[in-house]
């Protein structure tokens, strides 16, 4: 008798970043027995990116699910730092609660942020309400030009990153679509579907205390949510890539075990 399929995993990858940054990751998932898809965004694509906004970013998100989801396979989105705001906005009625009261199978089964921006409605990843701001760009062309970051990339990404790694990562950032910090989210998938959020205790993007935050925020808003502690930085799939594997093993887990 074969073994049940695992679910697809869809990693959403961060700002200024490129699904390559991910490989570490992806390879260990593949490991472990999980299809993987990491579609690059718009905001990020020096072709597309001064035209492209947040919305365009989840579009390309929902295309991805939906090809997964239309052949019935169920799917857990991984979603880091502002993929975390493409996750929330992208996924309406995508659920597979929601598609199997209509009778269809498939869907996305899970959430799961991995020290990613976990909006509201109406919240954008530039306009969130921050205990502390986000370290702001030093230039910034216009509403949908290139954003630099003010810090070292390598200290801001990469702390805790082996040195000689963090310097490869850096010189594959790209510029970014100033729109995609604007976009204010419309739909809070989180509120829909169960959710794992993992905080990183030592994130100098995303600080622990505006982690804690949003995760209270979206308790508040009666969200099912399941909240693990890691001592990383803001890229703990470089850091700790065997931890975040074990993460999503046991969201899966949960799910089965849920639906038992």
């Amino acid at each position: 008798m074969s073994s049940p399929v695992k679910p697809a995993i869809v990693l959403v990858h961060g700002a200024w970043h490129m699904p390559e940054h991910y490989s570490d990751l992806i390879r260990q998932l593949q490991q472990a027995g999980f299809e993987v898809f990491c579609p690059r965004l718009p905001t990020c694509d020096e072709a597309k990116r001064l035209t492209a906004n947040m919305f365009s970013d989840a579009q390309v998100v929902r295309s991805q699910v939906i090809s997964l989801i239309d052949k019935s396979r169920e799917v857990i989105m991984l979603l880091h730092s502002y993929g975390g705001a493409v996750g929330t906005e992208a996924l309406k009625d995508l659920s597979a609660r929601e598609r199997a009261t209509k009778g269809f199978h498939g869907g996305v089964i899970h959430l799961i942020y991995m020290c990613g921006f976990m909006l509201q409605v109406g919240e954008s990843v530039g306009g969130a309400s921050l205990p502390r701001p986000i370290p702001e760009p030093v230039e910034r062309e216009d509403a949908t030009g290139t954003t630099f970051l003010c810090e070292p990339p390598i200290e801001l990404f990469y702390a805790d990153v082996e040195p000689e790694r963090a310097k490869q990562m850096e010189a594959l950032l790209v510029r970014q679509s100033g729109a995609a910090m604007t976009d204010a989210v419309t739909h809070p998938a989180w509120r829909h579907i169960p959710t794992t959020y993992l905080k990183t205790r030592n994130d100098k993007v995303l600080f622990l205390e505006w982690q804690e935050r949003q995760i209270q925020a979206v308790r508040d808003a009666g969200a099912n949510l399941t909240v693990e502690m890691f001592e990383a930085s803001h890229s703990p799939f470089l850091s700790m890539p065997g931890e975040m594997v074990a993460a999503v093993q046991r969201a899966a887990e949960r799910q089965i075990d849920a639906s038992n």
